[in-house]
């Protein structure tokens, strides 16, 4: 983590006194810089390790400098194209390593390279190189992923069978499994939460290898669906001063207020985006301010995460949401797993279908069966998918209840009237239940932003949404967003008892 970026969002959050989101400026055109405008570019590169998914990490990072050779920092408006020679890419969120920045993984050996094209500021390109054989680091990596697993990597891919035997704290000894090529990681479910272990790695034609003790989390409590129950709303925020969202304007005490006038029974809160973990310091004061401030007016806080690849990492971060405790002990009510294709998300399918599904499988065997998963699903109505195009029932399969994403406005060829949308609320439930494949709770994600072409909903559909979720059987509607919830809005929400 690039040390200037906490240093700079925690002087700024030193210097405003917390206050309600102000009307948002006008969005720049162009890249805005702290410091001078960028004449050039180079790369900087460093290894991140060998993970738990057996893939050698490497971290690019973009440093953009000025006329005088000097760095300058891109807040807004950057746009980079990357180019990895082999393995997987992903770029990562500006503010998690301070700049425009990406990450490549492989599970095999050899060389690799990143191509940086940067197109806003339009500076040509520049290449990076590595070779994970001349980094020094354990090629064998144990860590837990939750209470109930522990997952163990080793690099390069194995093209042979693999042999894992498990000691526990007490000496005991056990083959728990035999990997069959080709395999660069095994997840152990078998674990108890609160234990310590380790593991010996067999190869063949390879010296056996031992883990260092590795520990399982403490257990997660149990909880219900009933956390996405009634009337919610999603909030988000951002470490970046630049952007409509940021932390500093956030205020505990108002967003409570407001909560509390509008009857919220939760608020849904993100915590992560992919692997990026976003409370940190110095933020976490804030964020804890407003889960306590919340739980002091009896409503709930679902942690919310939005799942970008099924890897170690990543899970990771779900899972530490889940196991998210405020300095006070005030725990996360629920998780709410985000689950959407496209290149900001889980990818398109077929790429992006078997990722989801192995995503909630993954995370119900780290956490456990008592912990609620609320998945965050697309409109199979709206958008007019089935099972081929998106994974309901695998999802449905690991979930505790199920949120498709009902923006009316957004999603509808036309504008709508109360009417209309209530009839497309009404085909958005009864198609999420058949795609489900079972039985399951279904909680309405209502639109109050002015997603799309045909703008924010008014009011009277807002309460007329209310009214429908509730008729069908909902368990509830959560609102998308925060941010973008007008007044007028407000008023609607708070008008309809749930």
């Amino acid at each position: 983590m690039m040390t200037w970026l906490p240093l700079f969002v925690g002087q700024l959050l030193a210097q405003l006194t917390p206050a309600p989101a102000a009307t948002p400026s006008p969005v720049p055109t162009g890249p805005v810089y702290v410091g001078n405008p960028a004449t050039h570019f180079r790369l900087e590169s460093r290894p991140l390790g060998f993970d738990p998914d057996g893939n050698a990490r490497w971290l690019v990072l973009v440093r953009y400098l000025d006329a005088q050779n000097q760095p300058t920092k891109i807040m807004l408006n950057s746009d980079l194209d990357y180019q990895e020679n082999r393995g997987v890419m992903q770029w990562q969120p500006r503010m998690r390593y301070g700049q425009p920045s990406a990450v490549v993984t492989t599970a095999s050996a050899g060389p690799l390279s990143l191509t940086v094209t940067s197109n806003s500021p339009f500076k040509g390109k520049q290449i990076a190189r590595t070779d994970p054989a001349l980094w020094h680091f354990a090629h064998v990596v144990a860590a837990p992923l939750g209470p109930h697993l522990i997952q163990i990597g080793w690099f390069p891919q194995e093209t042979n069978a693999i042999r894992i035997v498990r000691t526990d704290s007490r000496g005991k000894r056990s083959v728990i499994a035999v990997v069959a090529p080709p395999s660069s990681t095994y997840r152990d479910a078998s674990v108890k939460p609160s234990t310590t272990y380790r593991y010996q790695i067999y190869r063949r034609a390879k010296k056996a290898v031992w883990t260092p003790w590795v520990r399982s989390d403490d257990d997660l409590p149990a909880t219900s669906a009933g956390a996405a129950a009634g009337k919610g709303i999603w909030l988000y925020f951002g470490t970046n001063p630049y952007d409509n969202h940021y932390i500093a304007t956030l205020d505990p005490a108002a967003i409570a207020d407001q909560a509390s006038r509008a009857g919220l029974h939760y608020v849904e809160f993100r915590t992560a985006y992919g692997a990026y973990w976003e409370v940190e310091p110095p933020i976490k004061d804030r964020v804890d301010g407003i889960i306590d401030a919340l739980a002091g007016r009896g409503i709930a806080t679902v942690g919310w995460t939005v799942p970008r690849q099924a890897s170690y990492e990543d899970l990771r971060a779900s899972v530490l949401t889940a196991e998210y405790r405020t300095a006070r002990g005030t725990r996360f009510a629920a998780l709410a797993l985000d689950l959407e294709r496209g290149d900001e998300f889980m990818h398109d399918c077929p790429t992006g279908c078997v990722a989801m599904a192995q995503y909630v499988r993954i995370l119900r065997a780290a956490v456990g069966p008592k912990y609620t998963i609320v998945s965050t699903v697309e409109d199979p109505y709206l958008e007019k998918l089935d099972n081929s195009k998106y994974p309901y029932r695998a999802i449905a399969q690991y979930s505790d209840a199920l949120q498709p994403m009902a923006y009316w406005r957004m999603l509808s060829k036309n504008s709508t009237s109360v009417d209309q949308m209530k009839a497309l609320l009404n085909g958005s439930y009864q198609k999420t239940q058949q795609m489900a494949g079972r039985t399951l709770p279904i909680s309405i994600g209502g639109q109050t932003s002015s997603e799309g072409v045909r703008g924010a909903p008014p009011p009277d559909e807002i309460y007329g949404s209310l009214e429908q979720s509730k008729a069908l059987g909902a368990i509830g509607e959560c609102f998308f967003d925060w941010d973008g919830t007008s007044a007028a809005q407000w008023s609607a929400i708070g008008r309809f008892t749930w």
